[in-house]
Formats: C-alpha cells, sequence, structure tokens
C-alpha cells in the first residue's frame, strides 16, 4: 500500500506529537510504530526508520543506540529534541514536510 505524501506529512507529525507527550522519556522504534498504528497511522518498520532518519536531520528528533536489556542488539531510542518541542508548539516557521494538525 502506498502513502501519499500528505499522509507521510501527517506521520511524521503523529511522531512529534507523541514523543512531545512523553517527553523526557525516549521511545523505540515498536513503541512508536504501536502508537502510529493506534492513531489510525499503520507504518511498516522500515517506513518508521525513514521518518525518524528525516526527522533527525531535521534535528527534531535525537536518535541513540543502546544495548537491549540482556541481549546483544542495539536498540534505537528516539527522543523528541528543544527544537522539536519548539516546532511542535508552533515557534518555529512551518516546514512543508511534517503536518501538525491545528492545537496539536
Amino acid at each position: 500500500m502506498a502513502t501519499s505524501l500528505r499522509q507521510k506529512e501527517i506521520i511524521r507529525g503523529k511522531i512529534l506529537y507523541y514523543l512531545g507527550l512523553i517527553y523526557p522519556q525516549s521511545a523505540t522504534l515498536p513503541l512508536l510504530q504501536g502508537e502510529l498504528d493506534f492513531f489510525g497511522y499503520p507504518v511498516t518498520l522500515d517506513d518508521l526508520s525513514f521518518h525518524i532518519a528525516y526527522l533527525n536531520e531535521k534535528g527534531l528528533v535525537a536518535v541513540e543506540g543502546v544495548r537491549g536489556f540482556r541481549s546483544f542488539r542495539n536498540v534505537s531510542l528516539v527522543k523528541i529534541t528543544a527544537k522539536g518541542i519548539d516546532y511542535r508548539d508552533g515557534r518555529l516557521p512551518q516546514d512543508e514536510g511534517i503536518y501538525l494538525e491545528p492545537g496539536k
């Protein structure tokens, strides 16, 4: 199923919205994936990784790789940055690649 350009923008906005709700905590990719599914925007982990990389390059989220609890796998933790909070709160110019619902 192809995701429209607008859906991609909405998904990025939902990621920032959710990360802002749990700030200063971080989220794993599976947790973000589950939240997006709950919001009605199911994405694959590959697509989610793309959106996170996009937001990371914009400086709106930070990604930290940590070793998983009792495992040798690395786990990516995603956290909204101060710039991401400012963007989400409307204190920065709107980015056409990210859609935030009014009042969010």
